[in-house]
């Protein structure tokens, strides 16, 4: 009997844990969508990476996290939370160039890999610089993860995402935060073409100038020949 009833209230915790990943799920998918429709109606980029990096940590019940970029061999930041911006002044100021050694930085295994890559703990870890994982201590950064940013199938970029314990983030969560890293990718995209195309207006204004120019020097010369034979 006593085994019986162990059966019974088992099966109601189980239910109950499943219950409650159920509903965490829904909420989560139902933030992610109402971040979708925030993310819809912002065409700033910089902007755009701040609400994405915002919006994920929260999502995740993360505690800091913050956006970098490669950009001619170097990183630059494109967003970060308020609890990350002195920890990556830090870090940029130590590591100012990404790293090719995936067994050295988290942001490395993500990009290398094209996927997402966790560690339970950012003090402790022999994945991170040594020198990283003091700033982290020092910030109180623990459980971590690293999900790559992807235009055309190449790293660009990554997300990281702090939380303030030993932690291991989730399948779920990860795939919360890889839905981020697209958002980003395609706002980065975007951002290229429009630059890309506002650099093409320009030499075409700039040709077109040019040519509106030479056409008044010819039509002066003109003008100059033919009072020369009258």
């Amino acid at each position: 009997m006593t085994d019986q009833r162990k059966t019974k209230n088992q099966l109601l915790e189980d239910l109950e844990r499943e219950r409650a990943r159920a509903n965490l799920e829904r909420d989560r998918s139902v933030a992610l969508q109402e971040a979708s429709n925030k993310l819809a109606g912002v065409h700033d980029t910089p902007e755009v990476l701040r609400l994405i990096i915002d919006e994920a940590t929260r999502l995740v019940d993360a505690k800091a996290g913050y956006v970098r970029l490669v950009i001619d061999g170097k990183w630059v930041v494109g967003a970060v939370t308020e609890l990350a911006v002195d920890y990556v002044a830090e870090i940029s100021a130590l590591v100012p160039e990404p790293s090719n050694d995936v067994r050295k930085t988290l942001a490395a295994e993500a990009m290398s890999s094209s996927r997402p890559a966790v560690v339970e703990d950012a003090t402790t870890s022999e994945i991170i610089y040594p020198q990283t994982r003091k700033v982290a201590a020092k910030f109180g950064f623990h459980g971590s993860a690293a999900i790559p940013l992807l235009v055309d199938d190449q790293a660009i970029g990554v997300i990281i995402i702090f939380d303030g314990s030993v932690r291991t983030f989730t399948e779920d969560e990860l795939s919360i935060l890889t839905a981020f890293a697209d958002q980003t990718s395609l706002a980065l995209e975007k951002a290229l073409l429009l630059s890309e195309a506002e650099t093409e207006r320009e030499r075409a204004d700039s040709m077109s100038s040019i040519h509106a120019d030479v056409t008044k020097m010819r039509q002066g010369q003109e003008s100059c020949n033919l009072s020369t034979d009258l």
